[in-house]
């Protein structure tokens, strides 16, 4: 293998991690409550600007924008859920999946226009975890924020797998996801198993904007872009799966990377979405979905 390609490959990972991390959220509401939330972005965003405030206006530690980031995504997650989501799919409506798509795309566009007019225009970026450039015997070249992004996306997503099937809330979850009425009739709260669904997928979502925001700038319309990350790699993976989100994102980042080096750096974006619709084309379900509810 040339250095080239292995140079691409190992950035393309690097990036699909976040990408895991920034989806894998998004992917956990959606196997359990069947929610399908245009505002996930916002939710990155704001983590991404409150990671910007706690260190560059307050001038504390880069590590502390992170814990900031990922608070703020999930308290802006957490009162979704109450104030918009949950009298939707709790109701007796009927088409309700219609109306969380509605709720949830007019909340994304009020987030975008308050973030407007509360922190302007301008471009922000996050200083560096760890602003370092590696050279692995003088061959490959990484940077060395990618490597902390990473490794840190890698440690929240396994940190899910653990709660999703070694805890007692990862059971909860996993049964709301077969059956929530069967669930909600042996005992299970679905109120208080679905905010703490919410809780996370914001927390993920915050943490993995505050990852990227020293890669990349931060600005009201960016969760857009986290958005349109998140959607592709769920449906990649399979709507619902977290195994197939981390998949997902991991091959994202390769293509994307491998397309922009070797065909067309004028395409990044494009390679994300011929690859999504090959997968819609071979297997509707995506890699690792199923017909059913699963996580």
């Amino acid at each position: 293998m040339t250095q080239l390609f292995v140079q691409s490959l190992l950035l393309g990972l690097l990036q699909g991690g976040l990408y895991a991390l920034l989806a894998v959220g998004l992917s956990l509401v959606f196997g359990i409550l069947r929610v399908v939330n245009f505002a996930h972005g916002e939710f990155a965003m704001l983590g991404s600007f409150a990671a910007v405030f706690v260190v560059g206006m307050l001038g504390l530690p880069v590590w502390t924008g992170l814990i900031a980031a990922a608070v703020a995504g999930a308290a802006i997650a957490y009162a979704t859920n109450i104030l918009v989501l949950r009298p939707i799919y709790l109701s007796r409506m009927r088409q309700k999946g219609e109306y969380t798509i509605i709720a949830t795309f007019l909340l994304s566009q009020f987030l975008i226009a308050a973030a407007t007019l509360s922190f302007g225009t301008t471009y922000r970026k996050l200083p560096g975890l760890w602003d370092q450039n590696l050279a692995v015997f003088d061959y490959i070249y990484l940077s060395g924020n990618r490597i902390v992004a990473f490794v840190a996306a890698i440690a929240m997503i396994a940190l899910l797998f653990f709660i999703v099937y070694r805890t007692d809330i990862g059971r909860a979850w996993r049964a709301l996801t077969q059956n929530p009425l069967g669930a909600a009739v042996v005992g299970i709260d679905v109120n208080r198993y679905a905010n703490l669904a919410f809780l996370a997928s914001g927390a993920f979502a915050g943490l993995a904007a505050a990852l990227l925001a020293p890669l990349m700038f931060v600005f009201p319309a960016s969760g857009v872009i986290a958005l349109v990350k998140a959607f592709i790699v769920v449906i990649i993976g399979g709507l619902g799966s977290i195994r197939g989100t981390l998949f997902a994102g991991l091959l994202l980042g390769v293509v994307e990377v491998m397309g922009t080096v070797y065909i067309d750096t004028g395409y990044t974006d494009a390679y994300g979405f011929a690859l999504m619709i090959a997968v819609l084309l071979f297997r509707p379900q995506g890699l690792f979905g199923r017909t059913g509810r699963t996580v």
